[in-house]
């Protein structure tokens, strides 16, 4: 397996948090289902991030606001966690998020976990998108595409170019 070299690059999104005891096992490190729960924090924050950019977060609502501003929501369709070293009860971490690729109704979310240079956890999720009045699959707005690709310090990649 290679290793980056730097793990924080091409990450626009970086958020702190500290590990809570009631998020580690008998072990003492932190319990597997909880780095998905970190991931979810980088996505809310990176949801976050593009409504602060285009300002039109209305404080308080930001899922709210994120659901009209777009036109849309995301499910998580598939999620892999690949564990390359433990974190522990008060560690203070880094969840750097970024997009990296689009597909026609899906966008893939790449997330990593760092305790200062050292990648501890790497989350790589794909979130299909959905019309909230319908509850069905629809295509990834072309109003959150733009607003990633004008986020994003490296541009996802398209799975389908639309004609």
């Amino acid at each position: 397996m290679t290793e980056e070299k730097n793990p924080r690059e091409g990450f626009r999104l970086i958020t702190p948090i500290r590990v809570r005891y009631a998020e580690c096992d008998l072990q003492g490190i932190v319990f597997n289902a909880h780095y998905l729960a970190f991931a979810d924090i980088g996505l809310t924050e990176y949801m976050r991030a593009l409504m602060d950019e285009s300002g039109t977060q209305p404080s308080g609502e930001m899922l709210g606001g994120f659901m009209q501003h777009f036109g849309g929501d995301n499910w998580v369709r598939h999620a892999d966690v690949d564990y390359r070293a433990p974190a522990r009860a008060d560690d203070l971490l880094d969840i750097a998020v970024r997009i990296t690729r689009f597909g026609r109704t899906s966008y893939s979310l790449l997330v990593h976990l760092l305790r200062g240079d050292e990648l501890l956890n790497v989350v790589k999720l794909t979130y299909v998108w959905f019309d909230p009045a319908t509850d069905k699959v629809a295509p990834v707005a072309t109003k959150f595409i733009d607003a990633v690709d004008e986020f994003e310090i490296i541009k996802p990649e398209r799975a389908v170019i639309d004609a």
